[in-house]
């Protein structure tokens, strides 16, 4: 009688589960970047009032390719740097990768973090005259005056 068992295979590290978790939640935290940097404000020109349009300022936000760049490179860093760091008795490869992994999280946290407080600047700043304020990313406005106002 002869049986054919498959081999076995040899387990899963933790250190190829972490990594594998480290691309997944990059392509994810990625994803949150971009809806966080795809955002568009109408603030009203300063001295319009409800009876009285002058106009609109339009901002548009695109996705910016420096936090592509800054998380992609995170996650790059924290998996070579965990590979090195393999067997270490101090930092060693799972550490580093949570360190990774932390650093792409941080990273969408902060462009989430600016979507919100550019959004509520570009209002600001425009009801208090400026038109041209300072922002972070592609972000670019227009100027949009309505037919007979001066």
């Amino acid at each position: 009688m002869t049986t054919s068992a498959a081999e076995p295979r040899a387990r899963e590290s933790l250190f190829a589960k972490d990594a594998r978790k480290l691309v997944w939640i990059t392509l994810l935290c990625l994803f949150l970047q971009v809806l966080g940097q795809n955002w568009s404000a109408q603030p009203r020109l300063p001295g319009s009032t409800d009876v009285h349009e002058l106009g609109f300022v339009q901002f548009e936000a695109r996705p910016w390719i420096g936090w592509v760049l800054l998380t992609v490179g995170l996650a790059a860093a924290g998996f070579v740097v965990g590979v090195a760091r393999r067997g270490a008795a101090r930092w060693d490869q799972d550490r580093v990768l949570a360190l990774g992994l932390a650093g792409v999280v941080g990273v969408t946290v902060l462009v989430w973090v600016l979507f919100i407080v550019q959004w509520q600047w570009v209002y600001w700043a425009v009801a208090h005259g400026d038109l041209h304020p300072f922002t972070i990313g592609d972000v670019s406005w227009s100027i949009q005056r309505l037919e007979g106002a001066p």
